[in-house]
């Protein structure tokens, strides 16, 4: 395996030798759209940057750019009453094309001098929230990311993270059940492969195919009415129309496994592109800590028909599995006395319309269904042998069935509104047992049936305000209550580059649906207020600096009764740890500041530059306060990539965050009783030493005489430092033992077009 990774790494870095550059060329393709009513502009300008090239839009507003030397440029599309759009970075090459679906802003009009500037930051009263964009080509060359969507996002100081093994997302010192995700218009469950019975996840892989995803819009300064229950954060992901021109293939290797996509048109107006992946994670299981040996696959895919510029249909499946196997050799070399598999599927189907309905008029409609199934058998081990005594089993079944309708109305050139209504029922078949002597045994059938409606009016004010006031009802069956959710958001060009934000909202979630199931449980909506001043600036056209500070209350989480037979404070939104008696009178608070530096590629240099200092806690029954689970109090991350020319690149990632809350534990009693045995009344109180880790990715492209190459190798924890994730008492060793990060790993990878 060692000799096969060293002449890996010596043919990714020697490979143009054998396939030199040739001088070739590529076509850009793309449409053009109002971004108020989705109708195309025809006619508008087309130019690529520093160059003599451009051309204009069709009746149908796309257009096509032919015979560009291959290489990296910036788009600029202009058209008389809307705001210049400049696209960077875009990537011409043969044999492979990017379509650029772009939408302009109208602008007011004013008695003023009308000048043009250049940026490449937008604002606009149709996406008004603050949020955090992400292209295809940033997420794929992402250093230490994996072309991982929650890596990638760990990269913003809003969102903390557990490390390379898990898939999880904390953001702003919440947990991780707290944030949700839509692709296309069609609500996604879960977007991580390796899903635990506690809401975790428990692998380095996550559902979602990058290459699948066209752009991703990440909220974690509030959200818009348009998204529900959920208490922090969403992912607005939409995934890439297939070439409706030509045929293209792909095939590429990396750190997850195997991957192919397909693509291309069926007829003149139906496109599909079809992905597949299949990991081979259990050969780096060792690498990577696992535990145990991971695997997974997945198949996605999308079908576009458009019959005309007013009617597009998509429909989109999302489907996974994915297996966690540990031996007994694997359970007692962690230190853990359990061996056994982990199974989980998911599959999501949905089908998307979007109608444009007038000049100041379109809608989202969707229905979607997933399918998710957990099979999770889990045996003791006795004095170094497996046995068959069942120490947890979960085989719980959950159907899903959505239904969204989002609407865009503008009503004058100031002043838009977006409603719709939505409504998602939960089927869920319980089965699950904790414990040796069945202290858990859970077998029950529970629906819960959600209903909202929602409406946000945007108001652009004097040319220098974007106002969004926003309201949200919600509706589920279970406390047959409806609960209101205002919000507002503030946006004030103080001068031409400066803006403050203000924004306060009101969020609600369910109660875990897994604790609906015992029948002690006396459970409510979780509430949270949210609030946030932010300031950005602009320090030139392809960078800008933001400082936010926030403050998030939360109340009514679930908790333990205090005279409950069970002794354990954690605050169980951080982790879904199985109870009765379990209450909704939990409080917690979070609060921090927040810096962000963020440079777009336009030349040769890119990077980000983020930071925050928050604390996170929440209060028990007597009012005592404890950290919650991931209260790390700092992160602090450095990303930046340098590229000469077209043809490679270099970029590193280094990150750091404060330790992670841990409950001493009590050696003696443990070593005495044969179990873990804490000091609760010192819960959460110690922390892991602080992790610190550095990445670098070095990348090679090259034109072969069918097909595009590129090649990469990265360096993951590249001086190989021991980051601690949390520790625990082994029975098996009769002691305090550790679980780790990865270890030094070098990945490399490729991916060909045809």
């Amino acid at each position: 395996m060692k000799k096969f990774e060293l002449f890996f790494v010596y043919l990714c870095l020697n490979i143009n030798i054998l396939f030199p550059n040739q001088d070739l060329k590529g076509t850009i393709r793309g449409q053009v759209l109002d971004s108020e009513n989705q109708l195309p502009l025809i006619g508008a300008n087309i130019l690529v940057d520093k160059s003599d090239l451009g051309t204009i839009s069709d009746e149908s507003g796309l257009f096509i750019l032919e015979n560009i030397p291959q290489g990296y440029y910036n788009i600029s599309v202009s058209y008389i009453g809307y705001k210049l759009k400049t696209i960077n970075d875009v990537w011409v090459r043969p044999r492979a094309q990017d379509f650029l679906s772009m939408t302009l802003d109208p602008k007011v009009l004013t008695l003023e001098a009308i000048s043009v500037e250049e940026s490449y930051f937008s604002k606009s009263i149709v996406n008004e929230y603050q949020s955090i964009s992400f292209n295809n080509d940033e997420i794929r060359r992402a250093p230490g990311a994996g072309q991982e969507i929650s890596r990638i996002l760990n990269s913003l100081p809003s969102v903390a993270s557990v490390g390379e093994n898990r898939q999880d997302m904390m953001v702003r010192g919440g947990g991780p059940t707290e944030n949700g995700f839509i692709i296309d218009n069609i609500p996604v469950p879960s977007i991580s492969h390796f899903n635990t019975s506690d809401g975790r996840s428990n692998g380095p892989i996550g559902i979602i195919n990058t290459e699948m995803v066209d752009n991703l819009e990440f909220y974690a300064n509030g959200f818009s009415s348009k998204f529900g229950n959920k208490l922090s954060s969403y992912g607005d992901i939409d995934y890439r129309d297939g070439n409706n021109n030509s045929f293209e293939f792909n095939f590429g290797l990396g750190l997850g496994g195997l991957g192919s996509l397909v693509e291309g048109p069926l007829t003149s107006n139906i496109s599909y592109i079809i992905s597949y992946r299949k990991s081979y994670l259990n050969l780096i299981s060792d690498l990577i800590n696992a535990g145990g040996l991971p695997s997974y696959n997945d198949l996605q895919g999308k079908l576009t028909y458009k019959p005309n510029i007013y009617n597009t249909f998509t429909l989109l499946t999302v489907n996974g599995n994915s297996l966690y196997d540990r031996s007994v050799k694997e359970g007692i070399s962690i230190g853990q006395g359990i061996h056994g598999k982990v199974k989980n599927n998911q599959n999501t189907i949905g089908l998307n319309h979007k109608h444009i309905w007038n000049k100041k008029m379109y809608s989202n409609t969707s229905f979607g269904f997933s399918l998710q199934n957990a099979d999770t058998k889990l045996y003791d081990i006795v004095d170094g042998v497996g046995t068959d005594t069942l120490s947890f089993k979960n085989q719980n079944k959950i159907q899903t069935i959505t239904f969204r309708n989002v609407n865009h109305q503008k009503v004058s050139n100031s002043h838009n509104l977006e409603y719709g209504f939505e409504s998602l029922k939960n089927y869920t078949d319980y089965n699950f047992i904790r414990g040796n002597d069945g202290e858990f045994n859970v077998n029950q059938k529970i629906s819960v049936l959600n209903l909202a409606s929602f409406l946000s009016i945007k108001s652009k004010i004097l040319n220098q305000i974007i106002l969004s006031s926003g309201i949200r009802f919600d509706f589920n069956d279970y406390e047959k209550s409806i609960f209101l959710s205002p919000r507002i958001n503030i946006d004030y060009k103080v001068f031409d580059r400066t803006n403050l934000i203000f924004n306060i909202g009101n969020y609600y979630q369910n109660p875990p649906e897994i604790y609906l199931s015992v029948n002690k449980n006396d459970l409510t909506s979780i509430r949270n207020i949210q609030q946030s001043l932010t300031l950005e600036h602009i320090l030139f056209k392809d960078t800008k600096f933001s400082f936010s500070i926030y403050n998030k209350d939360y109340s009514n989480a679930p908790i333990l009764e205090p005279d409950s037979n069970y002794i354990d404070p954690t605050f169980l939104m951080d982790q879904l740890i199985m109870y009765d008696e379990i209450v909704s009178r939990g409080k917690a608070n979070s609060k921090g500041l927040e810096i962000l530096l963020q440079k777009k590629r336009v030349d040769k240099f890119y990077g980000l530059i983020g930071g925050t200092y928050f604390n996170s806690l929440f209060k028990d029954f007597d009012g005592n306060e404890w950290n919650r689970n991931y209260n790390y109090k700092y992160i602090f991350n450095m990303v930046g990539g340098y590229r000469p020319n077209d043809q490679w690149e270099i970029s590193v990632r280094w990150s750091l965050f404060g330790g992670k809350p841990y409950t001493p534990i009590d050696e003696t009693s443990s070593s005495i009783f044969g179990t873990q045995v804490l000091y609760l009344d010192d819960f959460n109180g110690e922390k892991t030493p602080e992790y610190h880790s550095l990445f670098l990715r070095y990348e090679r492209r090259l034109n072969l005489k069918r097909s595009n190459l590129i090649t990469y190798i990265e360096l993951w924890n590249a001086y190989n430092r021991e980051n601690i994730e949390t520790v625990f008492w082994s029975e098996e060793l009769n002691e305090i033992a550790k679980e780790t990060y990865f270890d030094f790993i070098p990945v490399g990878g490729f991916e060909l077009e045809f």
